[in-house]
């Protein structure tokens, strides 16, 4: 992609992304694998905050040889700016789509380790290229409004503040500017695979051109596409605010959150509360939603996404975690003398006294030990699905269903202040 503006204005740029963003003034993470994108992203906001107010992690995939080269690169310059450097390792599991996974993986990494730190905001280095790509595969998929948004610069997710700085700065600006400081970056082949959609969008652009979808032309069209997104979700937010409450973990919705019949904002608020309870980054599909609505307007239970809806009063339903659809989580390190806790089930944050021989899960059957769950005022079924803590098959600790033992568990971000977010 041409070069759109000269890369001497590039930390003028950077500077005035960040003073516009209202994000957090306390220590930010930075994302940073060791490409021309990510290592430009630390090296400018080294130049823009001291670098006691900055945390930077990489995430090696396991996937490519050079990966052990291209986080060494990010640590001798984090190193040498004077910024704490963390490397998480992720493996894929071989099911599903490998791409997929990695983002997803590579996104819990981040989460769990920002969590851990007390970290609200984290920096990413996505750029205008980026910007265009992402536009050109969610047109090939028949996206609505909602995918044909791209990216914004500032989102949240799983109640953390993702900020993207380098999106009104091209990737030719970018290395130009690493150039000009002598600053080396590391190159992924991958980058390079017409296997990938992302490589295919990059080199369908140029012939695209031609025909008028200038980069100027496709970043009008997410602009357009966000004006149409943030008032569909500002509407959605005040629906949801008069006809959801939330009780815990569950979602209690009112009979008017129940019509799916014409209007946006019951369906987007229907298919935000099941990615919320079901603790996934996806909504259900439409018909499946419209099926098991309708079917608990009738006085069924019935299960979809990872949840329970069942009838509640006055016509109302509640949305539970389903126990069974939740994982094992596992205990994550943490600075030497610091606390530990757990993220759990993207929604759940586990404080107490942490051991190696623990293990955090859904309570499940271990409720039958709990002998005050009564108290906690819960339904039995929801508070089987809420975190609890074990040593092998025995029960530790149980926050929710009335058995703390020193354990504390809290939602990271609720329903209201995170499902109308804007989400990636």
């Amino acid at each position: 992609m041409p070069v759109s503006r000269h890369s001497d204005s590039v930390e003028a740029r950077f500077r005035a992304a960040v003073t516009a963003a209202p994000t957090s003034d306390d220590v930010i993470g930075l994302a940073v694998s060791g490409g021309g994108d990510s290592i430009a992203l630390m090296q400018l906001a080294a130049r823009l905050r001291p670098a006691d107010t900055l945390r930077a992690i990489s995430i090696d995939h396991g996937l490519r040889p050079e990966a052990k080269g291209e986080i060494a690169l990010v640590a001798a310059q984090a190193g040498k700016l004077g910024i704490d450097h963390a490397v998480v390792d992720w493996t894929w599991d071989g099911k599903g789509n490998l791409q997929a996974a990695a983002r997803e993986g590579r996104w819990a990494a981040v989460r769990d380790w920002a969590v851990m730190h007390d970290l609200s905001t984290v920096w990413f280095g996505h750029t205008e290229d980026d910007q265009v790509e992402t536009l050109l595969m969610r047109l090939a998929r028949g996206s609505g409004i909602d995918g044909l948004t791209a990216m914004y610069p500032l989102t949240l997710r799983d109640g953390l503040q993702v900020f993207r700085p380098l999106l009104g700065l091209s990737r030719a600006d970018l290395r130009a500017w690493l150039m000009q400081q002598k600053i080396t970056w590391a190159e992924d082949p991958s980058n390079d695979d017409p296997r990938f959609d992302r490589v295919r969008a990059r080199q369908m652009f140029g012939h695209l051109q031609a025909l008028g979808m200038t980069r100027k032309r496709l970043l009008q069209t997410v602009d357009h596409m966000q004006a149409a997104h943030l008032s569909l979700q500002e509407a959605a937010l005040g629906f949801a605010r008069r006809h959801v409450r939330q009780d815990a973990g569950d979602l209690i919705l009112a009979p008017a959150a129940l019509d799916l019949a014409k209007a946006d904002a019951p369906r987007r608020v229907m298919a935000a509360a099941f990615s919320w309870v079901g603790s996934r980054s996806y909504r259900p599909r439409f018909e499946q939603l419209l099926e098991t609505v309708a079917q608990a307007r009738k006085g069924i239970t019935m299960t979809l996404g990872g949840c329970i809806m069942t009838p509640d009063e006055g016509g109302a339903v509640r949305l539970m975690r389903e126990a069974a659809a939740t994982t094992s989580a596992v205990r994550l390190q943490s600075d030497a003398g610091r606390p530990l806790g757990v993220f759990w089930d993207k929604r759940w944050f586990l404080e107490g006294p942490v051991r190696d021989t623990l293990s955090f899960k859904a309570l499940g059957s271990g409720i039958k030990d709990c002998a005050d769950w009564r108290a906690a005022g819960l339904p039995r079924t929801s508070l089987m699905a809420s975190p609890a803590v074990w040593q092998g098959d025995r029960l530790i600790a149980a926050p929710l269903a009335g058995l703390s033992q020193g354990w504390s568990a809290r939602i990271v971000a609720d329903f209201h202040t995170s499902a109308f977010a804007i989400e990636d």
